[in-house]
């Protein structure tokens, strides 16, 4: 009877753990996640969330699923001299766990938007 309840609850186990989603999404800055979604992660794959920087200020992020072909490879400060960029990327293997910041306040948005207007107007006359 023991043996079987500890079956029971061990396949309860893996096929909770089995369906793991992350999210995915392209961050920018002011708009937040742009076209998000969610996907569900591949056995023995991880979520990734990549930052990119610019020297320190953050240009955008990337969120996603790791696949095989694919997989999520942690990495800190991998610059591309090209471009002058900065990569981060960390990996996490729990639901949801590179869950993006909430999205900006509207209000911060109609703030920055109505400044870049009125220096456009300025900036015509």
């Amino acid at each position: 009877m023991k043996g079987r309840l500890l079956f029971a609850l061990s396949s309860l186990f893996c096929w909770v753990s089995a369906d793991i989603r992350c999210h995915s999404c392209y961050k920018v800055p002011v708009l937040g996640c742009v076209d998000r979604q969610s996907c569900l992660l591949e056995r023995g794959q991880k979520c990734l969330t990549t930052n990119v920087y610019l020297g320190k200020m953050w240009v955008f992020s990337n969120l996603r699923c790791g696949t095989p072909e694919e997989p999520c490879r942690e990495v800190f400060n991998q610059t591309s001299h090209k471009l002058g960029l900065t990569y981060n990327t960390t990996c996490c293997n729990k639901d949801n766990c590179n869950s993006p910041a909430p999205r900006p306040t509207p209000a911060i948005a109609l703030v920055l938007l109505t400044s870049l207007a009125g220096l456009g107007l300025w900036l015509l006359h």
